[in-house]
């Protein structure tokens, strides 16, 4: 298959994530870091910002369940994973994760802001889940026991973002400084505008991405050389 972009440490595929993945070396992959249609059939109000393919309760779970299946034989031995996921679906994601990693515990990205939803008679959603996983070979974690409440890490601001739910540069980095070796492999199944592979790129390691939208793919393919330009 050949790549939208590529360069000696990242390539970036433009294809359905369950056809690409196999194509994996066996236990290549250090890190799967990765954030997926949570299943929850997002849309936004403005008529510029167009719904996120696969995000339908069922076929988003689907989708999911299928790209783990495939990814799951590149995965090391030894390879961690971090997985986005919603507080009304976590439990879906974990299903899916379990028969393929062991499930070591789940993260909370706290944003520090407010969200949407029933201002008056709710708390505020200002927070995401991200669930952990480890292969069976046992990989400790670079640095210091960090706790599992993420608090500096502030999100993309609307009116800068790419992609509708993208994430920090920043946050993908801690993450990956902490579970993927120097020279190790990052895979990303769901890479929207490539903010995974940017932080990849930017702490030398190695790390494919697969997109299904060919707009992101070139959102990413253009942050990707903007970074490794130096540009900010």
């Amino acid at each position: 298959m050949k790549p939208y972009y590529s360069t000696n440490t990242v390539t970036l595929y433009n294809a359905d994530c369950r056809d690409a993945l196999l194509d994996l070396p066996s236990q290549s992959v250090d890190l799967l870091l990765t954030d997926p249609p949570y299943g929850m059939a997002w849309s936004s109000k403005s008529k510029r910002v167009a719904p996120i393919r696969a995000d339908g309760a069922r076929q988003g779970m689907r989708v999911f369940r299928q790209a783990m299946a495939s990814a799951s034989a590149a995965l090391a031995e030894d390879a961690h994973a971090f997985v986005f996921c919603h507080w009304a679906s976590w439990p879906d994601f974990h299903d899916v994760m379990a028969p393929h990693v062991s499930l070591k515990g789940a993260l909370v990205w706290w944003k520090n802001r407010g969200g949407v939803g029933d201002c008056e008679a709710s708390f505020a959603p200002d927070y995401e889940v991200v669930l952990h996983g480890a292969g069976p070979k046992r990989r400790k974690l670079a640095g210091k026991r960090h706790g599992a409440v993420l608090p500096n890490f502030a999100p993309v601001l609307p009116k800068r973002r790419t992609h509708p739910t993208e994430k920090p540069v920043e946050l993908m980095s801690f993450l990956i400084g902490r579970a993927c070796p120097e020279g190790g492999l990052v895979l990303d199944p769901f890479a929207g505008s490539g903010a995974t592979l940017v932080a990849a790129q930017q702490l030398g390691r190695r790390a494919v991405g697969v997109e299904l939208e060919e707009r992101y793919c070139e959102a990413a393919a253009v942050r990707l050389e903007a970074a490794r330009r130096g540009e900010p």
